[in-house]
Order: C-alpha cells, then sequence, then structure tokens
C-alpha cells in the first residue's frame, strides 16, 4: 500500500489530534502562559491567516481560538484578527479561483457558465446567503470563494460579506469558549 496519496489526510489527522492532545492535557490558562498573551493574539492572526491561505482549511484556528479565548484574552479582539486573518487567506481562494478559470478544461466550462448565470439571476440575494454562510458554517471558507472566482464575481461583493458573517461566527465563538470549556470540564469530571 502506498503512503503518498493519503498522506494530507494523514497530515490533518495529526495535526487535529496534536492540538486536542494539547488542550486536553493543559488548561487554556496553561497554554496562554506558556506562549504569553501577546503571542496569543498572534497565534490567531497567524492561524486564521494559514487556514484561509490552505485550500480547505488545514490549519484549525478555531481551536486555538477556543483555548486563547477560554484563557480571558479579549474575545471581540480575538474575533476581529481571525477575521482579519482568514479574510487574507481566503482571498488567495478567491483569486486562485478567478486566475483558474482560464486553465479549468472545456467541459467544465459548462458548469461554470451556469454557475455565473444563476449568479445573476440571484444577484440580490447573493450577499445575503454569502454572510449567512460565513456566519452559521463552521467550514472553509475557500468553497464560496474559488467557487465565486471562477464565475468571476467582483472581489468585494464576495470577501465583504464573507468576511462581516466570519466576524459574526469568530466573535459567536470566542463569547461562548469560556462557557464551553467550563461545560466541558464539568463533564469530564
Amino acid at each position: 500500500m502506498r503512503l503518498a496519496p493519503y498522506a494530507p489526510n494523514v497530515f490533518l489527522v495529526l495535526i487535529i489530534a496534536s492540538w486536542a492532545a494539547l488542550f486536553l492535557f493543559s488548561s487554556p490558562d496553561e497554554f496562554v502562559e506558556y506562549i504569553g498573551v501577546d503571542n496569543g493574539y498572534l497565534l490567531v492572526l497567524l492561524l486564521s491567516f494559514i487556514s484561509g491561505l490552505s485550500v480547505f482549511g488545514l490549519a484549525p484556528y478555531h481551536l486555538a481560538l477556543i483555548a486563547v479565548a477560554a484563557a480571558g484574552l479579549n474575545p471581540y479582539f480575538l474575533a476581529l484578527l481571525a477575521t482579519l486573518g482568514l479574510a487574507i487567506g481566503d482571498s488567495t481562494s478567491y483569486f486562485l479561483g478567478y486566475q483558474g478559470r482560464t486553465l479549468i478544461p472545456q467541459r467544465m466550462e459548462r458548469a461554470v457558465e451556469k454557475v455565473s448565470a444563476f449568479l445573476k439571476r440571484h444577484e440580490g440575494q447573493l450577499p445575503i446567503y454569502i454572510f449567512l454562510y460565513g456566519a452559521l458554517a463552521p467550514f472553509s471558507n475557500d468553497f464560496v470563494g474559488v467557487t465565486l472566482g471562477l464565475a468571476r464575481h467582483p472581489f468585494w461583493r464576495v470577501m465583504l460579506p464573507l468576511s462581516l458573517g466570519t466576524l459574526v461566527f469568530n466573535t459567536a465563538v470566542a463569547l461562548s469558549a469560556p462557557y464551553a470549556y467550563e461545560l466541558l470540564e464539568t463533564l469530564l469530571q
């Protein structure tokens, strides 16, 4: 059996397992004490940027956001930094889709044209859908960025509602982190 095709999945599982083990065997306070408060903010910014940059979010910035928010760092500033890093990283996904349109096979061109026609028909509601995806879906924003980039939808009409939705999501995560951690701690006792 060749391992090469499975390497990305194994790598992802190892990253998530490492983060989970870190937070299972240390408290958020110990984690922030170890890395420092300023580094906690920087860690969230960098991990969210890498998460936005990597295709389909291989860097679990949510775990770092939850940990440092549970340790008492400013949840609003954390959410803003996480959103900023993610927006910068997601912009690359959009531009990859935008530039990648010239590279797609002829048989896929028809599908892209159908998506473009759908976007034109629903242009008024599209910002609401993009915002709701960012605010409610705990998934990677690459799907939206690449797809709408391929369809050549205007950059700001994609990134602004997506980033605002992501800000709502990150704020909710950061504000609820201390309570979620406390509940988890109670359940594990």
